[in-house]
């Protein structure tokens, strides 16, 4: 695939993908690109309001987690030495937000980004969209996909007054569907993507990304190993459980594969990757169940609460940052300089999990 524009539109569920990490890892590869001019980025007025929405409501949420976890581990106040005492800093919603949306403000309030206003937009466009079950609408007419609409008809009228395709960034399947009925529309499913068809397609970057995948591949089953023990290392939960809730027994690591790779920066010397891993684990699980558990009516609580054990497969993909150095430009010197994964800690999901085991334990837990 070759870059076939610098036009470029970036849905709200992209920044969300990358947790609104603005001027860090691949959002911040995306500024440096913007910046020297090698794409052109637009933005609306209503995406703008969008992620401002966004961001104030995580920082809430977040705030709110944080006063939870101060409850929940007071204990941790008897260590002022240690590093998670900080935990204890009272922090409000308005703090992280200030801080997350002046780096917002940052990535969009300079003469490289351009804002487009929605209010060039016919709204019966829109509105004949919705009333038709059109793109992005979907097939239930779906009210919240009203700022996508403007947006990508706002963004529409630029591409076709400048006779310029556009790439449209989104893994929202209603956008990808509107994508495919307009010509000048290009869909792209995230920002990583974005970032590696630019690198690969600009001449100056060219021979030094195609041996950066050749380091890649040269250093392939150190990359492997260091994901499976830093997923050895770390720490799962389920999506299915309270955070809080301590239900996994033991976690095996059974397979650890590279899925894609996505080149975010490179010279001749090193190289950025956004690496997603899939993850092959075995997890037992011990839950409480309170349906087989005899309840007191007269003290109103449970006698005692039984157990229920379950191991489960899980097939679950994990983002990583992967810096690679190679001094001289020589194979010979290569080595990975840096290896992180996306999160501090790997969610296992029910989607394609399979249940090997489930036991119902008694009152001792056998």
């Amino acid at each position: 695939m070759e870059l076939e524009t610098r036009l470029v539109f970036i849905d709200t569920n992209a920044f969300e993908k990358k947790n609104y990490q603005f001027g860090q890892h691949a959002l911040g590869r995306l500024e440096e690109l913007i910046e020297n001019e090698k794409i052109h980025l637009l933005i609306t007025d209503v995406t703008k309001k969008e992620i401002d929405a966004h961001l104030r409501l995580k920082s809430e949420q977040a705030a709110s987690k944080l006063t939870k976890m101060q409850k929940d581990a007071m204990f941790l106040r008897n260590t002022p030495n240690l590093d998670c005492h900080g935990i204890f800093t009272k922090v409000k919603g308005d703090d992280i937000y200030a801080i997350i949306s002046e780096k917002f403000n940052d990535f969009v309030e300079n003469s490289l980004v351009e804002t487009i206003y929605v209010s060039t937009v016919n709204p019966q466009v829109v509105f004949d969209a919705y009333f038709n079950n059109l793109p992005p609408f979907g097939k239930e007419s779906k009210k919240h996909e009203f700022p996508d609409a403007f947006a990508l008809e706002a963004v529409k009228q630029v591409s076709l007054a400048r006779e310029h395709s556009i790439y449209i960034v989104s893994d929202d399947g209603d956008m990808k569907s509107y994508c495919e009925k307009e010509e000048n529309f290009i869909h792209i499913e995230n920002v990583d993507i974005l970032i590696d068809l630019v690198l690969r397609s600009d001449k100056a970057y060219e021979e030094p990304a195609k041996f950066a995948d050749e380091i890649f591949d040269h250093l392939l089953g150190q990359i492997t190993a260091d994901a499976q023990q830093a997923l050895e290392e770390g720490e799962f939960n389920c999506e299915f459980a309270d955070p809080f809730d301590d239900i996994i027994n033991s976690i095996e690591i059974n397979a650890v594969n590279v899925g894609k790779k996505n080149l975010q920066s490179v010279d001749a010397e090193w190289a950025e990757y956004e690496v997603e891993f899939e993850v092959f684990v075995t997890a037992e699980y011990q839950l409480s169940d309170y349906d087989r558990s005899p309840w007191d009516s007269e003290d109103k609580r449970y006698v005692f609460v039984l157990n229920n054990k379950s191991i489960v497969k899980h097939k679950e993909t994990y983002t990583a940052h992967v810096t690679l150095a190679y001094n001289d430009g020589l194979r010979a010197n290569a080595y990975i300089e840096e290896f992180h994964f996306q999160d501090t800690y790997f969610e296992l999901t029910t989607e394609g999990s399979e249940i090997i085991s489930f036991t119902e334990l008694d009152i001792n837990d056998e």
